[in-house]
């Protein structure tokens, strides 16, 4: 054969054989597209799609899985799964929220009514002729303590001037306190005339000196601090909230784009039959943060003054007298309120005379003491656990700032949603690495995510302006609050734990200094068994502190430890005193 002939049969073979390798490669591509598609059947039969590989390829994925109308259905269904994924993610806060501010709800409630009983049985053991007319005053007292706290921006109930109901309650109380003065018996009482004007010159009469102001002022500072955090708490799971209703919002068409990415990022390998094919990682940041740039954008700056408010307003709470101190002090700033009225008798009586005249007088049915000692009430909740709550709470909540910015990261980190490397995975048109730039969450650097564009800025949405002005309006408040502070004092001192010492959680000492949570004044200490609440906000200020030291909650230190000890031996070495009121 010569050469010409040689490389003509050369050339023929070729030929052949490149025809069968493509008869060949054709037939395994159909064997492995019907093979494909079943092992995907059972998830789009999940989602009520009809799969048919016969069908037209949908325009986005081109997949012989989906048709048009199939990849219509899956883009709606990813915007719900969307959704569903940052609704998860920030229930977990949303219930961190929830809870605390429930917490120091129940705290304050049952607090007030502990004290509300230990005031009821100082009436009913030590002032036993006045514990029967004296209460309902006591209750009204108590009873507005409690909505003055538990009036937030979510509780439509009127305003509750603290300082005015505590005046109110020691003029409602003067006729019953000169009643005794005058030592009267059961079966004479001042006609409602001279009530009335006993009632309407006690602040001129003074006959309680500056202790109802300081009262009043004390609960009206303490309490509204407290009001403010629990605000507070109620607006971050509003706008948690809120922010979850406009991600859920299918109509939304400014959107369209972020719509698509999701569905060629998460449905399109389902499309071309791969049911086990997850996101790269980068692709998938790059995704979910150009998807979420707006709200990035508009949310997470007042996110994090929100953060900042809170701490702050936290912090402050420990230039004054803790809210745990003064509740539980009412039942002695009254003792002693009556003790200095006792004390003053004469010079009050004088006053009187000169500004109502001679006591007139009816003759009334004696009122005896008909309320029984009040049964003693268990807290509805562990202080263990409420500090366990709170001191958890503190320490994670600066870990919240970035929530919105770090949002694609979390669903991102997720293994179950997408790959954690860029090797290996779907990179939105195939099965390989991902080499496309990851752009940072910032606007100026999603100009150029190669995944999605950023949303128009010039019309801003009503929506999350309303959710930002209720952001910055809790940093405004913070900030107003902690604007004038007082003297610094050792907070968690004055926070007085009763029955410390536990072994229950961070063990608080030493709060002898504590003059509110002890009986000094009154003669009588805790009501017996009454088990004591603990000092949540000292708990919070504790934890607080700790998590900016870096120590664990609880931790104690050598300093602190030779502290207690010095404060220990100084109040050993001095005198005490206390003095009980006489019965009547």
């Amino acid at each position: 054969m010569s050469p010409r002939d040689v490389s003509a049969l050369l050339f023929l073979c070729w030929c052949v054989m490149v025809s069968a390798k493509s008869v060949e490669t054709s037939a395994v591509r159909t064997k492995r597209t019907t093979a494909s598609c079943e092992n995907v059947r059972k998830f789009f039969q999940f989602r009520n799609i009809t799969m048919s590989p016969e069908k037209h390829r949908g325009s986005v994925c081109g997949g012989e899985c989906c048709s048009d109308a199939d990849e219509d259905l899956l883009r709606k269904q990813g915007q719900k799964d969307f959704a569903g994924l940052l609704r998860h993610n920030s229930r977990s806060l949303q219930g961190r929220l929830s809870f605390t501010a429930a917490t120091l709800q129940n705290h304050i409630s049952e607090l007030t009514r502990q004290s509300e009983n230990k005031t009821m049985q100082l009436f009913a053991q030590v002032y036993k002729s006045m514990a029967g007319l004296c209460h309902n005053q006591i209750e009204k007292l108590y009873s507005d303590i409690r909505k003055s706290v538990l009036n937030t921006s979510q509780v439509d109930l009127p305003s509750i001037d603290l300082q005015e109901s505590v005046s109110q309650f020691f003029r409602d109380f003067f006729p019953f306190v000169y009643r005794h003065i005058l030592h009267l018996n059961g079966s004479k009482d001042f006609t409602p005339d001279y009530k009335a004007c006993l009632r309407k010159t006690t602040e001129t009469i003074a006959p309680f000196g500056d202790i109802p102001d300081r009262l009043g002022r004390s609960l009206a500072e303490t309490l509204n601090a407290t009001r403010m955090l629990l605000q507070a708490f109620e607006i971050g799971i509003e706008v948690l909230n809120s922010t979850d209703r406009l991600l859920l919002d299918e109509t939304g068409k400014s959107n369209t784009e972020c719509h698509e990415a999701l569905l060629k990022m998460h449905y399109c390998p389902k499309c071309l039959g791969m049911a086990k094919a997850k996101p790269c990682s980068g692709y998938c940041l790059n995704v979910l943060r150009g998807c979420l740039t707006k709200y990035v954008v508009e949310l997470d700056s007042p996110w994090n003054g929100y953060v900042e408010g809170i701490e702050s307003l936290i912090r402050s709470m420990k230039t004054g007298e803790s809210a745990d101190a003064v509740i539980r002090s009412v039942d002695l700033k009254i003792s002693e309120a009556f003790m200095r009225a006792m004390q003053k008798g004469k010079d009050i009586d004088s006053k009187v005379q000169r500004n109502c005249g001679s006591a007139s007088f009816f003759e009334a049915v004696r009122v005896e003491s008909s309320t029984p000692l009040p049964a003693t009430v268990k807290p509805r909740f562990s202080g263990v656990d409420a500090n366990m709550q709170l001191s958890d709470f503190v320490n994670n909540l600066g870990k919240t700032r970035g929530f919105y910015a770090t949002l694609a990261n979390t669903l991102c980190k997720d293994e179950s949603f997408a790959e954690t490397k860029d090797q290996r995975c779907w990179n939105g048109e195939r099965i390989a690495e991902y080499t496309k730039m990851v752009v940072d969450v910032t606007l100026n650097t999603q100009r150029y995510n190669p995944e999605v564009k950023p949303p128009s800025f010039h019309e801003s949405d009503r929506r999350v302006a309303d959710l930002v002005d209720k952001l910055r309006q809790v940093h405004h408040m913070a900030m107003k609050s902690i604007g004038t502070p007082g003297p610094e004092v050792d907070y968690m001192q004055r926070d007085g734990v009763e029955g410390s010492g536990s072994g229950n959680g961070p063990d608080f000492e030493d709060n002898d200094d504590d003059s509110y949570s002890r009986g000094s004044g009154s003669g009588h200490g805790p009501i017996e068994g009454k088990p004591p609440i603990m000092g949540l906000f000292g708990l919070l200020i504790g934890a607080l502190q700790e998590r900016t030291m870096g120590r664990a909650p609880g931790a104690r230190t050598r300093s602190s430890r030779r502290r207690r000890r010095g404060r220990r031996a100084a109040r050993s070495s001095r005198p005490r005193c206390s003095y009980r009121p006489s019965p009547s």
